[in-house]
């Protein structure tokens, strides 16, 4: 959906292609799957070619922690990972757009996970078909690099400090969304 919306939203970008994580490829057919709907594989050589080619990259910091969650805590942001998305932006000097989704977390709850490790994954989520709920997708206002040098990759204090403003950046649009929602089905 988010590739959908930054493809209406910025017609003049080349298609965005959004990373997933590695282990997702092994799974029988879900890897051709994910293949065909846009997503490339999340190395760091992947994203910094996407962006040579001046592709939008679409990144979820959450990672596999995003898609655990059980649905009481909808809306509620997980830790973000190792702050890989901030290390790439900040060698490259590429700005980090934050974006807020409300609806997805509706659409598919989760309500167990199954063990998978036969299938090369983690869990598989025990979800009902997608259920109908507005979605609404907020684009945030860029977070530039400023003058940090490509260097500043390697600072841990920097990196976790653009890593923390994007979540505060993204919660609070979460919020705000919610906030101004009537209903899940209607928006």
């Amino acid at each position: 959906m988010l590739q959908q919306a930054l493809s209406r939203e910025r017609p003049d970008l080349l298609e965005a292609r959004w990373l997933a994580e590695d282990q997702v490829f092994h799974a029988p057919m879900l890897g051709t799957l994910m293949n065909r709907l846009g997503a490339v594989r999340a190395y760091p050589e992947n994203a910094l070619r996407l962006l040579d080619e001046l592709r939008p990259v679409i990144v979820f910091p959450e990672g596999i922690q995003g898609l655990s969650k059980p649905f009481a805590q909808r809306y509620q942001l997980k830790r973000f990972g190792r702050g890989g998305f901030v290390k790439l932006a900040l060698r490259t000097g590429a700005p980090i757009v934050p974006v807020a989704i409300v609806g997805a977390e509706e659409t598919a709850p989760l309500f167990a996970k199954l063990p998978a490790g036969f299938l090369g994954l983690p869990y598989l989520p025990l979800t009902p078909p997608p259920l109908p709920a507005r979605w609404t997708i907020r684009f945030g206002d860029p977070i530039g690099m400023g003058d940090l040098p490509p260097e500043a990759a390697e600072d841990m204090s920097q990196v976790q400090r653009l890593t923390e403003r994007t979540r505060e950046s993204i919660q609070g649009m979460l919020q705000a969304l919610l906030k101004e929602r009537r209903s899940v089905f209607s928006g």
